[in-house]
């Protein structure tokens, strides 16, 4: 058995500073909800969502982060083409919408892939259309509805209070897992 490195555990996020390193989940255009196992490190499907929406953007997290609801922190990566499960992704953040699910943070953050020319002007939270982030705003209100969970959609900001909560999401999981 070869020794490959946990996607939550094994991958360090900060390695190619100022960029973040995230691993994607669940591919754009997905209606199939996949995590990493946490035990195991291999994706799986976590479900089928009980709507008919489609995820509107890559959705994964980063490496060595710990959020108060027990799991990394969520990364939003857009890019011109849905990537698949467990890709890892050299990305360039630039905001973060606030969330809480079932009344606990649950914050997105939100990148662009740093080798994807067609999201390269994306420079602040602020390139990003009106219409493209309530879509984003409406997804994850939506989703939920019928599996019986309360979101609560906040504001979004700028990467640097993105930078801040990525940082506290480091210390949790350092304190948390002594990495």
């Amino acid at each position: 058995m070869t020794n490959t490195a946990h996607p939550w555990h094994g991958i360090d996020p900060l390695w190619n500073a100022p960029h973040i390193q995230g691993v994607l989940e669940i591919p754009q255009g997905s209606r199939i909800k996949y995590e990493v196992d946490k035990a195991s490190g291999l994706i799986r499907m976590d479900r089928l969502l009980a709507s008919s929406f489609e995820y509107p953007i890559n959705y994964g997290f980063i490496p060595r982060t710990l959020g108060p609801d027990g799991d990394p922190l969520d990364i939003l990566v857009i890019t011109h083409s849905p990537v698949v499960p467990l890709t890892l992704i050299t990305c360039r953040v630039i905001g973060i919408m606030a969330m809480t699910d079932c009344g606990i943070a649950d914050d997105k953050i939100i990148a662009v892939a740093e080798r994807d020319v067609s999201v390269e002007h994306i420079r602040l939270i602020q390139d990003l259309p009106l219409h493209w982030k309530e879509e984003l705003k409406n997804f994850f209100e939506e989703y939920t509805k019928l599996e019986n969970k309360k979101v609560m959609i906040g504001d979004f900001s700028g990467a640097d209070v993105a930078a801040r909560i990525i940082q506290q999401h480091i210390d949790h999981y350092q304190k948390e897992y002594g990495q």
